[in-house]
């Protein structure tokens, strides 16, 4: 469980100094295994890495690419990573290491936002376009690493956990009553609010696109409810369910074989 935190400035005003290392610090339990930065400008980003797989081990983010300029911070992991290097290969990218930072970064670069319908695995990850000056987001299909957010209209900070936000100094500090009552009715009627006004969720399988003209928020994958499977029998039911089974264990085997941090 690896953290992730950002601000960028559309205004291009210049990043403060120290907010960055400030979000970083309320997140620093996910850091176990080092937290470091990158600023240039307007924009910070910030990582705090936990290692739980043999390729986080070559992980350095927040990544940036030399040639372009491109930005990644990531947290998650790419269940598909095999596949996925084969392709970019035969593509004619260039992989340096094993990490998922560089993997997801070189799929972006080849595929732009059409990356999502070729990753797998639970993630949530920022990349920063400076030529562009444009930020694109995207969450896992069933959300299980968090993306939070705020923006204001001029400036846009996201973080894993909400109290790296917080700590911002223009984030007010407001609760939102109205997510409030839903949480003590047991009743969710939004996959965006939080506990705080003006700090959101990018629910689960959306995509965020961060421009000075805005937010651009879009749904990149839903469960195909029609889908039908070519079986004829329940054995072939479980057969089928069986090999979906050994697959899915193959790809998410893929432990350091550390024990969590208590």
């Amino acid at each position: 469980m690896s953290g992730i935190a950002g601000i960028i400035h559309f205004d291009q005003s210049p990043a403060q100094a120290g907010l960055i290392e400030c979000m970083t610090g309320h997140m620093a339990y996910r850091g176990r295994d080092g937290i470091a930065h990158w600023q240039e400008g307007s924009t910070a980003f910030g990582h705090c890495q936990l290692r739980t797989t043999r390729q986080s081990a070559e992980e350095r983010q927040p990544y940036v690419d030399a040639q372009r300029g491109l930005v990644l911070v990531l947290d998650g992991r790419i269940d598909n990573a095999a596949e996925l290097a084969r392709e970019l290969r035969s593509s004619g990218a260039i992989l340096h290491s094993r990490a998922d930072s560089e993997l997801v970064l070189r799929a972006y670069e080849q595929w732009g936002p059409a990356l999502l319908d070729r990753i797998e695995g639970d993630f949530a990850f920022a990349v920063w376009d400076p030529r562009e000056r444009q930020l694109f987001c995207a969450r896992d299909r069933l959300g299980n690493k968090p993306f939070h957010y705020y923006w204001n209209g001029t400036t846009f900070a996201f973080a894993s956990d909400v109290s790296a936000l917080l700590a911002l100094p223009w984030v007010q500090k407001e609760l939102n009553l109205d997510f409030v009552a839903e949480h003590l009715a047991s009743e969710w009627m939004s996959l965006e609010d939080t506990f705080w006004k003006g700090i959101q969720r990018l629910p689960p399988a959306h995509r965020l696109v961060v421009s000075a003209e805005g937010c651009r928020k879009s749904r990149y994958w839903r469960p195909d409810v029609a889908m039908t499977l070519p079986c004829r029998s329940s054995a072939e039911y479980a057969e089928h369910y069986r090999s979906l089974l050994f697959d899915v264990v193959r790809r998410m085997g893929n432990s350091s074989g550390r024990s969590p941090a208590k």
